[in-house]
């Protein structure tokens, strides 16, 4: 476990003084498994640095309720759209294991990087590897077979079969959960 701090300073070299800053105004809380941290339709206002456990992102689609993404400890997890346009959000954020998780609002980081020059270069250099990410992740997933989808997604988040419940794994890369334990039993 890596705390936030630390975290900026693997992309960023920081000041004692904007050390102290994030400090003061960083939130940080203790979530249980199964806590709802974001509901559709509720504009979020924060971006969370997961220090312990896991979180997942979701949506319901007629009905059914469909795992878009999983975090690990030491990622930022948001729902970006809503975080960065101010709107409500089309899907939720759960923790799915209990967790240690610190955040920041959006208009906190603003005044971050108002601030400090060095917080604005952290948070592109976030939002690029997110991004490239995502495009990778999309442009390969579409032609991969569920084996392939899961091999990947074990070889980015090794022990995620035991961290994150079996159904979300599936529903994540687009399975049924009968299909993902024949994958996980050859």
């Amino acid at each position: 476990m890596i705390t936030f701090i630390s975290y900026i300073q693997q992309y960023v070299s920081i000041s004692d003084e904007i050390k102290k800053e994030i400090s003061d105004l960083i939130l940080i809380e203790n979530i249980s498994k199964g806590d709802i941290l974001l509901e559709e339709g509720k504009i979020c206002k924060r971006i969370y640095f997961i220090e312990k456990g896991t979180l997942r992102t979701y949506f319901y689609q007629k009905g059914k309720d469909i795992t878009y993404w999983i975090y690990p400890d030491n990622s930022m997890v948001t729902s970006w759209h809503s975080y960065l346009s101010c709107k409500p959000s089309s899907e939720y954020i759960q923790a799915t294991e209990d967790s240690i998780v610190c955040s920041l609002t959006y208009t906190q980081w603003q005044e971050l990087y108002t601030k400090y020059p060095i917080l604005e270069r952290f948070g592109r250099l976030i939002l690029e590897e997110v991004i490239a990410l995502i495009d990778d992740f999309y442009k390969g997933y579409y032609f991969m077979s569920s084996k392939e989808k899961y091999e990947l997604l074990v070889s980015v988040f090794p022990d995620i079969t035991q961290r994150a419940n079996l159904g979300h794994i599936a529903s994540m890369i687009g399975i049924s959960q009968e299909t993902l334990s024949r994958i996980r039993s050859n």
